[in-house]
Order: C-alpha cells, then structure tokens, then sequence
C-alpha cells in the first residue's frame, strides 16, 4: 500500500506545479487586469515583450489606470487612449492615442498608467 501512496503523493506534487507554471505563464509578473494575445485588439492600450512568449507576446490592459507590471517589453501600442509606461528607475514613456513606440528593453516596466 505504501508505493501507491507514494505514487499518489508525487502525481499531486507534479500536478500542483503544472499548474503554478501555466498560472505564472498566463500573464507577467504582478499584472493587473489584462490578458495576453498575438495582436493589440481595438480599444486597449498594448504592450509587446522585449523576448518571445510562445501563444503571444502582446499583453492587452482592461480598463483605465493604474497596472502594475514586472517584466521587459519592447514596443507599445495605444488603439485608443494615452498611456505611460513607468520603468524601475523612475523614466517613462508616454504613448499617445492611436500611435506606437519602441521602449527600452533592457529597463525593466513597473507599471503602465491608462490616462482616461
């Protein structure tokens, strides 16, 4: 009996970490209010990353605001209004409505603020 139990015990541990890595995949690191896509969808402010994420690299914000963000992104798109992107260091990048931009890569994106 106590094989089995093992076997059950490590199916479940295997399981719970397949799961915490889709989780963590699904979006970047403290996100707030978006989802991941291969284009910037009408009436979002976009953000592409810096490396490739296989099933998108353009994360769609919902809403206007404040979304804190903790990852690398290269380029930026408003389909409609104007947002900021804030890097770690204190500079940002202000994207005007219905334009696009490159950003800094190697600076690291703490949140972009939806100006509604």
């Amino acid at each position: 009996m106590q094989p089995i139990s093992r076997f059950m015990a490590r199916a479940t541990a295997l399981a719970t970490a397949a799961g915490t890595a889709a989780v963590l995949a699904g979006s970047p690191a403290s996100a707030a209010g978006g989802f991941w896509s291969g284009v910037c969808q009408d009436g979002r402010a976009c953000i592409t990353l810096a490396h490739y994420r296989s099933g998108g690299n353009i994360w769609n914000v919902d809403g206007c605001g404040d979304h804190p963000i903790q990852d690398y992104y290269a380029w930026a798109e408003a389909h409609g209004n104007p947002f900021n992107v804030v890097y770690v260091d204190g500079r940002w990048d202000r994207v005007n409505p219905w334009t696009s931009r490159e950003l800094d890569p190697h600076n690291l994106v703490t949140q972009l603020i939806v100006l509604c």
